[in-house]
């Protein structure tokens, strides 16, 4: 069948997605279940890898107008002293601290208007030899040459085609603002016990935190308010942690519990395929939730250039990405799981284990890590 590709979700994936494909020269229409464009929450990292992509396309300027450049990062208790000294990062292509709402805006912009279709929450889809159909809450139908769903964490086009059961709670909950006010030289993650805290620059944008506690899958913030909750937690901390939180307008801080799942095959299903959060969830304690979709965008599009049959571009495009994601999915879990140590002990011990490690060798997985480039992976096997 002639016809579009049809992108459910209109968020990082589905909006790179849709970038890469027509880049292809291939007809997109994306379909997104919010009644209106907007990109909530506070700061995200978009690591070298990530930029990488979004330069190939042109909108690495874009992104540089509007974000920070990422130039090195500290690991501290804390008191406030640095465990190592700045770990520098040179990875030839910038990663960029950007406010989601920025990134969402880059993104946008090099997608026409009316290739977006807004209110449309998948309820099902079809699939026969020639087509796939995606059917709406609100009774349209979208038919199509391919599905792509980057529908996120809770995806629906997940439930249809792997049907797992949900994503797994992992035991602690984010908090995320700006403070308009802050200024902030160095990114810096601060650890604590069984509490931790991240500080971002954000040029123009002020400077954003996220701050992570262990506690309960559906715990209230009520009835002291998030703001008053994360300062009684931060007691005792260095000054510059709390008032960050201090200046940040209560409105503005938005929590969400951290869930992720194992790595898991089987991303296809006939003519339907998932990328990004709906196909391999991450923690996000290596920033990279965003830049595995955007490289799963760029690399699913390159796959369907490559090969003629969708089915074997399926198949090759999970073989090429599995091994990475895994690997990141894996890797965010367990600093996840060690940053939110309680036990005094362990934290000692842990902080101990950090400051004890080379610099140079973090550095060096880190900048592996990010040194990642879809565009030069050899797609035959």
């Amino acid at each position: 069948m002639r016809g579009p590709i049809l992108i459910i979700g209109g968020g990082i994936g589905g909006l790179t997605a849709a970038i890469a494909l027509r880049a292809e020269g291939h007809e997109v229409a994306v379909y997104e279940r919010a009644p209106e464009l907007r990109e909530v929450g506070a700061a995200i990292s978009v690591m070298a890898n990530a930029t990488r992509v979004l330069k190939h396309y042109g909108l690495l300027p874009l992104l540089l107008e509007h974000g920070e450049p990422i130039a090195a990062g500290i690991i501290q208790p804390n008191d406030g002293k640095p465990l190592k000294p700045p770990i520098e990062i040179d990875t030839g292509v910038p990663g960029v601290l950007i406010h989601r709402a920025d990134l969402h805006d880059t993104l946008l912009s090099a997608v026409p208007r009316e290739r977006i279709h807004l209110d449309k929450e998948l309820k099902w889809v079809t699939q026969d030899e020639d087509s796939v159909t995606a059917i709406f809450a609100d009774g349209t139908e979208a038919r199509g040459s391919l599905l792509i769903a980057a529908d996120g964490l809770n995806s629906a086009a997940r439930r249809m085609l792997i049907n797992d059961g949900p994503p797994i709670y992992r035991g602690y909950q984010c908090w995320r603002g700006v403070n308009p006010d802050a200024k902030l030289d160095i990114v810096a993650e601060v650890l604590g016990h069984g509490v931790r805290m991240g500080l971002i620059p954000m040029g123009r944008r002020g400077a954003a935190w996220w701050f992570c506690a262990n506690e309960a899958e559906h715990q209230s913030d009520e009835p002291e308010g998030s703001k008053t909750k994360i300062l009684r937690l931060l007691e005792g901390w260095h000054s510059s942690a709390r008032d960050l939180v201090a200046g940040t307008p209560e409105p503005a801080i938005s929590k969400n519990a951290i869930y992720d799942r194992p790595a898991k095959r089987g991303w296809s299903k006939g003519r339907a395929i998932l990328i990004g959060d709906a196909a391999h969830p991450t923690t996000p304690n290596l920033g990279q939730g965003g830049g595995m979709a955007i490289e799963d965008a760029a690399m699913l599009a390159r796959c369907l250039k490559h090969f003629p049959d969708h089915g074997t571009a399926f198949r090759r495009f999970e073989e090429l990405r599995f091994p990475r994601v895994k690997k990141i999915v894996d890797r965010s879990r367990v600093w996840g799981a060690m940053g939110q140590w309680s036990n005094p002990v362990a934290c000692g011990f842990r902080n101990l284990l950090l400051a004890k490690m080379p610099s140079k060798g973090l550095a060096k997985d880190l900048i592996e890590m990010m040194n990642y480039d879809p565009f030069a992976v050899k797609l035959d096997s």
